[in-house]
């Protein structure tokens, strides 16, 4: 377990809040880039993604708050205008959510056994999500999403 602190907390979840909010624009940006037959659909799960990813930001921000903190990211983002196929989105998509995952992970490695049930318990259910989207992602590439890491 790691050393857990309020600042340790607040200092997590603003990286938290900033991945998910870089992830949102990613999301968006992606989905202007697809081409192919595929367009359509893939844009439909992007967006969805964005979405998702928008919720998770709203979700971390009243976890900063709740700890009685700031929401305070770092933003650091840099796009390319490459256009890419429905398969090669997914696959960047699937890092996105692979990163994400791995973050909550240590998220949680920071909180577990502190004494805060609450952000346990959301570090546990987002770790939880993020597994999900991952298979989810996996599947629609035609991984094999169950032990595949």
């Amino acid at each position: 377990m790691s050393e857990y602190s309020r600042e340790v907390a607040l200092s997590r979840l603003n990286e938290l809040l900033a991945e998910e909010l870089e992830a949102s624009i990613r999301y968006l940006h992606l989905g202007t880039l697809v081409q192919g037959i595929d367009r359509l659909v893939i844009q439909k799960v992007l967006q969805e993604n964005h979405e998702e990813t928008v919720e998770h930001a709203q979700q971390v921000s009243e976890k900063i708050l709740q700890v009685g903190g700031t929401p305070k990211p770092k933003i650091n983002l840099e796009l390319t205008g490459e256009k890419c196929t429905g398969v090669e989105a997914l696959q960047t998509a699937l890092l996105f959510e692979q990163a994400a995952l791995d973050a909550y992970k240590e998220f949680l490695e920071v909180v577990e056994g502190s004494g805060d049930v609450v952000l346990e318990e959301f570090a546990r259910q987002q770790v939880a999500l993020e597994s999900e989207h991952v298979s989810e992602l996996r599947m629609l590439l035609g991984e094999n999403a169950v032990g595949s890491e």
